[in-house]
Formats: C-alpha cells, structure tokens, sequence
C-alpha cells in the first residue's frame, strides 16, 4: 500500500463534518454513528491493503463510496438484524431458518406475556412465591405421562443438566455409536466431559451389547443411550433396545437418562415417519429421564424438556446451575400455547410443523399448479417451468433416512440467469430460499405456508424483471 493511496482515504473526522453523515450523527446518535464511520475507514484501510498498488481511486471517489457505506450501516443499525426468509428448500424443520415456525396460537400467548406482567413466579393465591413454569411443565406431564417436567433453554441444556446433577463426577457409560455430532461445534463427548463426568465408550462403532453396559457399570454410573436422529446405520449393526436397558439399570440401581432428540408428541407413522417413537412411548420403556427438544418435531419454540421421575426431575429443578438455563416469561407462553393444541387435539391441523408433515400429494399438486400459473406471463425468454415431483426433508437433524413426497415449481433457462435469479431471490425483501442444481432453479412448496405462494410469486417476478444486484449486495 502506498502512501499517496494512504492519502486519498478521507479521515473520520472529515467524514463526519460531511452533511449526509453530519445529519445522521445529531444529538444522542453522535457516539455510535462516529463508531460505524471507523469501522467504514478501517474496511477502506484493509481492501486498500488487500489490493496493494493496483488501486489508484482517487479522494473523491474513496470519500463517495465511504459516505454510501456509512448511510447502508446507518440504515441496516435502524431495520430488524434478521430478515424474514421464505422457505422454499423443502427442508420443514431448517435449523439455519429458526427451526419450526411458532403455531399462531403460541404467538398470541408469546405477545400477551411480553406486553403484560404475569404471575410467573407468583403463587397469588398463597401470596408467595411460586415456581417458574410449574403450569407448563404440569401441562408437558399429562401428554407424556412422565412423573413430573422441567422446562430449560435448550436440549443440550437440558442434557447437560441431567448427567451434571445425576452423575457429578462419576462416571457416564455411553455406546460407541451414539457419540453424536450435529451443525456448528457441538459434540456430545464435550458436553458430557464439561458436565464433570468420565465418560466411558463401550462397544463398537457399529455394534453395541447389552453386557457391554454391563461390564461397564459401577456403583453411582449413569447410562445415557441417544437417538441417533441424523445419522443411519446399515448393514452389520446392533444396538441395545431402550426398554432392555432400561431393565439393567433397575435391576443395579443405576439411573438412565436417554436423549431423544427432536420430541415427538404426535404419531407421525401416516406422515411416513413410522420408525419414530413418541415421547409417551419412549417413556413407557423406562428410562428415568428424557430430554429433548422443543423446536423440532414438537413444533415449538426453543426449549430443552426433562420428562421423568419426580425425584430427579426435582433434583435438577434445585440445582444451583439451573438458574443459568431457565427461559423468560415468552418461551414459556408460547411452548404453553403449543402444548395447548396438543391437549385439544388441534396440533395437526394448527402446528405448523406438523401441518407441513402431513400434508397430501393432492395439496401440494394444486399449491404447485397455483404457483406456476401466476408466474406463466411473467418468465424472461429461454425460460420453461413446469411441475415436478420431488423429495422433501424432516431437516433440523429430526430424521437422517426419512423423505417426504413433495412438488417442486422448477424452472430451467439458461444458467447464468438461474444462479442471477437464484442470488438475487436470496438478497430480496423478503429473502427466498429455493434449490438451485443441475435440473434448474426449484421451488419446493412442502414447507410453505399458503399465504406465502402470493409473495413467493412476487418475489420471483421481481427478480425477473430487475435481474441487476440488489442494493444489499453491495460491498
């Protein structure tokens, strides 16, 4: 970097006596508006470096282009940090996307608790304090038939809890095979070694026996048996059945806690998810605890659940770090909301989630053909859709060898328009999420609400008819 081109970048203070940013740094805003502006000269600085001598922009076009990406800060700093996304990957439970949309029962309760004061930790009628979420955990019990529940932030909260109350320092007998991994950073082996535990691995990746466990166990050992819901194993297997395990650790006195995962209420078998068990029936087996998660195949919002014995469920309830895990007065309401639709049998016809898993070929044909007329007129030339068949995706690690019958709007032209098409749909307003391969451009309709399909269209339509970059795409 030379220094003439150090010379021609224009300094903060220079740029804040500018107007358009002397006019958005008045009163109050001052401090931080004055931050973006040497955050906009420190970008400057680093692509300068990054280009060397071959950038010879002169002031006026450097103090252009700052003062353009301090009024896009300036403007991004005011709008909502995340933007609504229409689904249209086919994949239901999209981890990336929030997981499973909130049913509009759950978002009334959720609104209702943030704009009012609750008895949340009130016992009015003994005018002392009371438990927090006792009724939503009540609620949980009766649908599972659990002893008692506790509700926490998430499930690796609430996994991390069980072993960390239940096992303290001993040690964790987990098999080889169930050693997950799932997106981002989190493994089970560093969960559990950070509860406390010694872990010990029995069996083999592929096979694992039940005298495995029992070779494994000593006096005050925890069991802990997971679902592996995103990953499959073929051929040479063996795994010890729950119900079976469940009969070892009465018989020695040893707790089981199994981690179910994506916490199933409903019986999904004619959604085409018959090899997934329910939480009733992963309770009925035995196991003192199970966790899961609230924001999968329950069709909730983010939540950890423990279903159990009462005694250990109270044990957790009263250990110091639970505080640090606990959720607010609005993930309560709306995992009370959700749970409601459960008790009144509405849950596959209000649940989201649920409402996408079982939704007929018949539906998604006629979504399909809605869609694609809509757009007929409006396709750029070279450009052919039709309406395809396709597979979908349970998503949110809920299901590795499930798919789901599904109709895709799918579009083929000439491929540098698709992926133009395909980018600018992700940068729009609203942001759309579609397949993109070698068949063309697709829009999956199996995880999109019907009130979507009119902005779907729109946002297609637009896409079509301003193929430049959209002003979020700008550097």
């Amino acid at each position: 970097m030379s220094e003439n081109a150090l010379r021609q970048l224009p300094s903060v203070g220079q740029l804040l006596e500018l107007p358009e940013v002397a006019a958005l740094a008045r009163g109050g805003a001052r401090p931080w508006v004055t931050r973006l502006v040497q955050r906009v000269v420190d970008e400057q600085r680093a692509r300068l470096r990054d280009a060397g001598d071959g950038d010879d922009l002169g002031r006026e076009e450097r103090t252009r282009l700052a003062v353009a990406a301090v009024l896009r800060g300036h403007e991004r700093a005011l709008q909502p940090a995340m933007r609504r996304v229409i689904n249209a990957t086919g994949i239901l439970v999209h981890t990336n996307l929030g997981r499973s949309l909130l049913p509009e029962r759950a978002v009334a309760w959720a609104a209702e608790a943030a704009r009012h004061n609750l008895d949340l930790e009130t016992d009015l009628a003994a005018n002392r304090r009371g438990h927090r979420g006792r009724g939503v955990e009540t609620k949980l019990a009766l649908l599972t038939g659990a002893a008692d529940a506790l509700v926490v932030n998430n499930n690796a909260a609430a996994l991390w809890l069980a072993v960390r109350a239940c096992a303290g320092a001993n040690r964790v007998v987990l098999s080889r095979g169930e050693i997950v991994a799932i997106g981002g950073s989190f493994r089970l082996d560093e969960i559990l070694r950070e509860a406390g535990c010694e872990l010990v691995e029995v069996g083999t990746t592929n096979r694992t026996r039940l005298q495995d466990y029992r070779d494994a166990l000593r006096p005050g050992a925890v069991v802990l048996k997971v679902h592996r819901s995103n990953f499959v194993q073929q051929g040479f297997v063996e795994e010890v059945a729950l119900r079976d395990l469940a009969g070892l650790c009465r018989d020695g006195g040893h707790v089981l806690i199994y981690d179910a995962g994506s916490g199933q209420l409903a019986d999904l078998a004619a959604a085409g998810l018959d090899g997934h068990r329910t939480l009733e029936q992963d309770l009925a087996d035995g196991p003192d605890l199970v966790t899961c998660s609230g924001d999968k195949l329950l069709g909730g919002g983010q939540a950890g659940l423990v279903m159990g014995r009462a005694d250990l469920v109270e044990q957790l309830r009263g250990h110091p770090l639970r505080r640090a895990l606990r959720v607010d007065k609005t993930t309560l309401a709306a995992l009370d909301g959700t749970l409601s639709l459960y008790l009144e049998g509405a849950h596959l016809r209000e649940v989201p989630t649920l409402a996408f898993l079982t939704r007929t070929e018949a539906d998604l044909e006629r979504m399909a053909a809605d869609l694609l007329a809509s757009l007929a007129g409006a396709a750029p030339a070279g450009w052919r859709g039709a309406v395809v068949a396709g597979l979908a995706q349970v998503g949110g690690g809920c299901s590795a060898d499930a798919s789901l019958p599904t109709r895709l709007v799918q579009w083929s032209g000439p491929r540098e328009e698709l992926e133009s098409c395909h980018r600018r749909l992700r940068t729009g307003e609203p942001a759309v999420l579609a397949r993109i391969g070698q068949d063309g451009l697709a829009f999956d309709l199996r995880a999109l609400r019907e009130d979507e399909l009119p902005l779907l269209a729109a946002a297609v339509a637009s896409a079509w008819a301003h193929p430049g970059p959209n002003p979020r795409e700008a550097p």
